[in-house]
């Protein structure tokens, strides 16, 4: 595997674990997520995580990811994200309802970091204020 693959990897698979850390319990969520994020995100997405739950609501569907303009250099390394989050969002745990919905066209960068472990982890997502569009 790649460097480049790696990274792509790593990012694809923190939605997934952010899923499944909102469904654990409490004591369980940093374990989950401490694979795929490190600080100051991890952190970040535990009180995201515990905010929602205390509201009674979990996320719903899966955002579309397109990553491109990975950059690796030594131990960092960021990648821009053109994210169709539009069959995703926020719903009632209990009801099931759908509260929320995302949009398509989100432009986020994220920045990685490869531990000790020689494992890459999402330490930063910030949203960008450019828009961004997946299609060539």
């Amino acid at each position: 595997m790649t460097a480049e693959e790696a990274v792509l990897g790593a990012y694809r698979e923190l939605y997934p674990a952010g899923q499944r850390a909102e469904k654990a319990l409490p004591a369980e969520r940093r374990m989950i997520l401490a694979g795929v994020a490190a600080q100051p995100l991890l952190d970040r997405m535990l009180r995201g995580i515990a905010a929602l739950r205390a509201t009674s609501r979990v996320t719903w569907g899966s955002p579309v990811i397109h990553a491109s303009q990975v950059e690796i250099k030594d131990d960092r390394a960021t990648l821009h994200d053109c994210q169709d989050g539009s069959n995703s969002g926020q719903a009632d745990d209990k009801m099931g309802e759908r509260l929320t919905h995302g949009k398509s066209g989100t432009h986020l960068r994220a920045t990685l970091h490869k531990g000790k472990d020689g494992a890459w982890r999402v330490s930063k997502v910030d949203q960008l204020e450019e828009p961004c569009s997946s299609t060539p």
